[in-house]
């Protein structure tokens, strides 16, 4: 057991599993934004088929060409400035979760604190956004769950893809998540401000001390 736990207090480990998890985030948010061009492309190929078209047999001759151009065609979305973004918020959000974890290694405390906290009453939720894995900077409460996500994760993954449910394990909710779902979370944004400015001021006094 003590094996196990050492092997998790391993800067180098966790550091590996943060930049494993924002690799996965980033190819998620690619494939997304392909399934959404192609998506939009394929409509736009349909509308031009039936524009271009006078009988049901010249549609369906039109369409099959154009249809089939479009999977052919290969699409980079590193260039897209809704890639860029998702990707600068990724990195920087797991900068600050890495700031997070090695100060709570410096002063003995365990992730799980830095994890979980507690909001109002007997209500628990994760600091860490569940697609991108990284510290959550823009909290965004579900009203349908009361799960909370990082602005900039949920909002480029539920835009033009109405099939995302709630991510969080053993959610209950069967919803697909709308924008009108999602209320920014006001309190929950004051308690990681608090959390960020306490890793600040201890990482500080460590420093202090050393010297």
């Amino acid at each position: 057991m003590s094996d196990f736990v050492s092997d998790f207090s391993d800067g180098g480990k966790i550091k590996k599993l943060q930049e494993q998890s924002v690799g996965k985030s980033k190819e998620h948010a690619k494939n997304l934004l392909k399934m959404k061009i192609k998506h939009q492309s394929l409509k736009k190929a349909m509308k031009d088929a039936k524009d271009s078209s006078a009988t049901i047999e010249e549609f369906e001759e039109v369409w099959k060409e154009r249809s089939e151009a479009v999977e052919k065609k290969r699409i980079n979305v590193k260039n897209l400035d809704e890639f860029k973004n998702f990707v600068n918020a990724v990195e920087s959000a797991a900068g600050m979760a890495a700031v997070v974890e090695a100060n709570g290694q410096a002063n003995g405390t365990g992730h799980d604190e830095d994890i979980i906290m507690e909001s109002s009453g007997s209500e628990v939720f994760s600091l860490y956004d569940p697609w991108s894995k990284a510290l959550i900077k823009k909290p965004m409460r579900n009203k349908m769950c009361g799960h909370i996500y990082d602005r900039d994760s949920v909002m480029p993954i539920i835009m033009d893809n109405f099939g995302i449910r709630c991510p969080v394990l053993g959610c209950a909710n069967r919803s697909y998540i709308q924008p009108d779902h999602l209320v920014e979370d006001s309190n929950v944004q004051q308690k990681i401000q608090q959390l960020m400015s306490n890793v600040i001021l201890d990482g500080s006094a460590s420093e202090e001390d050393e010297k």
